[in-house]
């Protein structure tokens, strides 16, 4: 079963996820959010989940010998290699170009898995906006360019096979005071 096969157990899991830990409270971060959604995604789907998986970061020197850049690791939020996937996890008001960025380079690095899913668990000044937001994306195979003076480098991309967001949660608190 592939990660668009799965997608809508995904949303489930990310909204109760959200949800169960209260969007509304200010003290809840990234890491709480990846704990338990760590949790229930090996519950519901069976797969293991790794968590701030760490890898060395590496570039490529003038030579083009690839050079490992000292005390420079990069921390992967999660891991299902059951899926092939990277989760990188979000706690801001919403995601931006920057994010997409940040998953793009964890792809482009590490030629491993084939999808990076962009998760944020909205935090938000404004009850109203209490919505967690999803996006799945494909790696794309890199191409290769080459400057002036002759280097070559590898670009890779992603592509958005998927968006997704929860319900949202103000309007099901709301229904909920209004039975009390």
């Amino acid at each position: 079963m592939g990660i668009l096969d799965l997608s809508e157990k995904l949303l489930e899991i990310i909204q109760v996820t959200y949800f169960s830990l209260d969007p509304l409270n200010p003290n809840n971060t990234e890491d709480n959010y990846q704990e338990l959604l760590r949790e229930n995604i090996y519950l519901k789907l069976g797969y293991s989940v790794y968590s701030e998986v760490s890898y060395q970061r590496y570039s490529l020197n003038i030579l083009g010998l690839e050079f490992s850049l000292k005390n420079r690791t990069e921390r992967l939020d999660l891991v299902i290699k059951g899926l092939d996937s990277i989760l990188e996890l979000k706690c801001v008001e919403s995601l931006g170009k920057v994010h997409e960025n940040q998953l793009q380079s964890y792809l482009n690095s590490l030629n491993s898995y084939k999808y990076g899913i962009l998760v944020n668990f909205a935090k938000s000044k404004n009850m109203l906006n209490c919505v967690g937001h999803i996006k799945i994306y494909e790696r794309l195979e890199g191409v290769e360019i080459v400057d002036k003076y002759g280097v070559r480098y590898k670009v890779g991309g992603m592509r958005l096979i998927k968006e997704m967001r929860t319900e949202n949660y103000y309007e099901l608190f709301k229904l909920g005071l209004d039975r009390i």
